[in-house]
């Protein structure tokens, strides 16, 4: 939540945001003095206003912050967060700070005010949610996995043809594969920078003319690609088929 009442000026941060490295970090600039055109979204430059600092270090931010709506004084912008800093990686604990120099505040001083958000870990998780699954019974698959969270304001995407599913019978496809009745055709985000991607599905008891045998084993596989260090992760979880 965004605190406007009774603020003049203010650089705000998201309450679930977090520091990725490879990810943005969107904020928020309160500050009516650049509300300059009461009738529309003005777009204000950020040289010489925003200074942003990771690990101590300037970084390149936006050209321009952009108003969120009609005379709302309320300004966006969004900064790239680098994977390496001063020649080593970007790890937890390293801290972005946002500097906004304002020349004139509301009693005509200049006034410096920042915000801070700090790098966290990142680790992909791979799940379902029962490990003994009947032949046409739904069932959740989920992934936690903020590389995929490309835009902490909107709900993002993980195709479903990422997921292996390997069973007896020489059964290998993806859970891309119509049989399994997929109830959105991707895992979605739980919700705006949660992380967290989820699909239901029903676990078919056929799959490109082969049965899938009760009482086996199959097995789920994520392959991740989209890590900041540009190496692939891998992640499995088995499942057991049961009986309807």
């Amino acid at each position: 939540m965004i605190p406007l009442i009774g603020i003049f000026l203010a650089v705000t941060l998201q309450a679930s945001t977090v520091l990725v490295p490879g990810g943005t970090v969107t904020f928020y600039l309160h500050d009516d003095d650049l509300n300059t055109s009461h009738r529309g979204i003005d777009e204000v430059s950020t040289s010489g206003l925003l200074e942003f600092k990771l690990a101590g270090t300037s970084i390149s931010g936006p050209s321009k912050i952009v108003e969120t709506d009609v005379d709302s004084g309320v300004f966006v912008g969004k900064v790239s967060i680098p994977t390496t800093i001063n020649g080593r990686d970007v790890t937890q604990g390293d801290v972005l700070v946002i500097t906004y120099n304002d020349e004139s505040d509301a009693s005509g001083n200049s006034k410096s005010v920042s915000k801070s958000v700090a790098a966290k870990k990142s680790t992909t998780g791979l799940d379902v949610s029962q490990k003994n699954i009947r032949i046409g019974q739904t069932f959740q698959v989920r992934i936690y996995d903020p590389d995929f969270n490309s835009d902490s304001r909107t709900v993002d995407n993980i195709s479903l043809s990422l997921i292996q599913f390997k069973g007896a019978n020489g059964i290998k496809t993806t859970l891309a594969n119509p049989a399994f009745e997929a109830k959105t055709t991707s895992l979605r985000e739980t919700g705006d920078n949660t992380n967290q991607f989820v699909v239901t599905l029903k676990m078919p008891k056929e799959i490109d003319g082969k049965r899938v045998k009760i009482g086996s084993t199959a097995q789920l596989k994520f392959t991740d690609t989209t890590s900041p260090s540009g190496t692939t992760e891998t992640l499995k979880t088995n499942i057991k088929i049961g009986l309807r």
